[in-house]
């Protein structure tokens, strides 16, 4: 049984999503806090911009964090402000967005009405929350190496940074010199050795021949069925943060159904929603 704002929701916003008058919102004003190819910073901004939700962007300064200097016990990106209230940790932003979005509100009232018919096993929300929690502990731990394979690559990943913020030229340069340095080192004698990685293509590979069988499934277009739900936005998310990279290439050529998922993501993500004009 629904409550009668959930009906209203789905008389509202039966299907389509369109970018929201800002007057239709519950809130004025949204801010994220980010590094710009940061896995789980890219995650809350395609739950953003799936929901047309304009947003301020701030980067943040890898080496001094001067920007989030507001955040006494929350130190890591993202950071999202909307209005006064300060929300921390991705998978954590993007169901408070969704209880607040009213778009977002109605296809989880859908979500309550459906049936299951590829995963009998689980309700919806059950699915969503385990490959949710699959991107969180294990996609963007495989993603992130592959990212700082190579000194080239992990220097190319730190290539925004000369084009993004509000920083000197000395602080580009010494975030893009320390950065790559200090991520390279990271991903091979620590995150490889913690999730058991040797060849991190491979495993990239693999994960997403998993994400393609068993969570969007043949007889589906997303893991949410008819529609993408947190869990495809997340991991759409974490892949548009390296859509420039050889890792996006060489991903979408080795796994290619990955790829056309990628192109169905793309187009009900739409453009981005950022009040900068910033594609995303």
């Amino acid at each position: 049984m629904f409550a009668v704002p959930d009906l209203l929701l789905l008389l509202l916003y039966p299907s389509s999503l369109s970018p929201f008058d800002q007057a239709q919102l519950p809130f004025e004003k949204v801010t994220l806090y980010q590094y710009d190819v940061c896995p789980f910073c890219n995650k809350v901004k395609a739950m953003l911009d799936f929901h047309g939700v304009p947003y301020d962007v701030v980067e943040v300064n890898p080496l001094t964090k001067s920007e989030i200097k507001f955040s006494k016990e929350w130190t890591k990106v993202p950071i999202v402000k909307v209005d006064g209230d300060q929300l921390n940790n991705s998978s954590d932003i993007m169901r408070e967005l969704e209880r607040r979005i009213p778009s977002a509100r109605a296809m989880k009232a859908s979500d309550k009405r459906a049936s299951w018919g590829s995963d009998p096993s689980s309700t919806p929300a059950e699915k969503e929350s385990r490959w949710l929690a699959w991107v969180d502990d294990r996609f963007v731990h495989v993603v992130t190496p592959n990212i700082y394979r190579t000194w080239g690559e992990a220097f190319k990943s730190f290539d925004y940074i000369t084009e993004r913020g509000n920083f000197n030229w000395f602080e580009r340069q010494s975030v893009r010199l320390s950065g790559a340095v200090s991520m390279y080192v990271i991903a091979h004698n620590v995150l490889k050795k913690r999730h058991g990685i040797e060849d991190e293509r491979e495993e990239l590979y693999k994960d997403l021949r998993a994400w393609c069988s068993e969570a969007v499934g043949p007889n589906q277009p997303f893991c949410g069925g008819s529609k993408p739900n947190l869990a495809d936005l997340a991991v759409f998310g974490v892949m548009r943060a390296v859509k420039t990279f050889e890792t996006f290439e060489d991903a979408v050529r080795e796994v290619p159904e990955a790829g056309e998922w990628y192109k169905r993501m793309a187009k009900e993500v739409g453009a981005a929603s950022r009040t900068d004009g910033v594609a995303n």
